[in-house]
């Protein structure tokens, strides 16, 4: 009832899965951990197996280990679905002879594909090459892959949820936690493709960030000023309440390097986006925060 993709990227110390179904939540059936590996349980899944595949490899058992201790513990195994990769590059796939037609799967390097009740091989065969011939970081590849299944038909059954994870250390938005990405659609016509949506905003979140991030490095106004300039050609026409922390947070750095011209600019678009900000600028401006002739410009006074 799912078509899945588990994999990693060695040299930025990436780990992830992506899957989509027609059955609701299929994101609960995939489990990743930093620097361990990532597992998907699916078919008539037993999601025991991901809590005792991490318990597993921590031991170190080989995938192959594994399968034959999921094999004793599970009467039903035939009607299991697994895909597992570790984080030092050992991948495993096996499909249960009593799995819903079409399912099957492929490995590749640091990659396994599985799915079933498909309208096919096709779609395990053009997630693998989507995999293997996509350029760029891990949830790039893991998206070219999930996206690639879709369009070639997926679950015989239709669509209804997806999910797209990549965890490493330290690599979540900002560098703050593990979580590099985590989008869940549930109860959606195109799943898949509200996951490429919410990806690409994220694209542009992440680069915005690093934005910040750069400003944080430095000390020298000069470089400051060259970096803001590159933020504020980045976030032109990116006017969504999504964006409002982006804006101000140019607009205050432009208030501390004395230029009020630019920062009155990037404030008083804040304000257009979320008007409602007008109160909590007031009061800024009250307690000292920001210089009231600031908030007397943008509010029009």
């Amino acid at each position: 009832m799912t078509f899945s993709i588990v994999a990693i990227d060695k040299k930025e110390k990436e780990v992830g899965f992506a899957i989509a179904s027609c059955a609701w939540n299929a994101g609960i059936v995939g489990r990743a951990e930093t620097e361990q590996g990532a597992m998907a349980s699916q078919a008539q899944g037993k999601l025991s197996f991901l809590s005792v595949f991490f318990e597993q490899i921590k031991e170190n058992k080989s995938l192959e280990q594994i399968m034959i201790h999921f094999k004793e513990i599970d009467d039903r195994i035939e009607s299991r679905q697994i895909g597992m990769i570790t984080f030092k590059g050992e991948v495993f796939a096996f499909t249960g002879e009593k799995c819903t037609y079409w399912a099957g799967h492929k490995t590749g390097k640091d990659y396994a594909c599985q799915g079933n009740i498909l309208v096919g091989p096709e779609v395990i065969e053009e997630m693998a090459s989507a995999f293997e011939n996509t350029d760029g970081s891990l949830k790039e590849k893991l998206f070219a892959a999930l996206q690639a299944g879709d369009n070639a038909g997926g679950d015989a059954r239709g669509k209804q949820s997806a999910r797209l994870l990549v965890m490493k250390k330290g690599g979540g938005m900002g560098g703050v936690g593990d979580i590099v990405i985590d989008i869940v659609t549930e109860d959606h016509e195109e799943p898949v493709k509200e996951v490429g949506r919410i990806l690409s905003i994220q694209r542009k979140l992440e680069t915005l960030y690093g934005f910040y991030i750069e400003l944080q490095k430095t000390s020298e106004e000069e470089e400051k000023l060259r970096i803001l300039e590159k933020a504020g050609k980045f976030i032109q026409g990116k006017e969504e309440a999504r964006y409002h922390d982006f804006w101000t947070g140019i607009g205050f750095a432009y208030l501390e390097l004395g230029k009020n011209e630019e920062a009155i600019h990037y404030l008083k678009k804040s304000l257009e986006i979320s008007p409602k900000m007008a109160t909590a600028y007031k009061k800024s401006a009250q307690e000292g925060k920001i210089p009231e002739e600031i908030v007397d410009v943008m509010l029009g006074n």
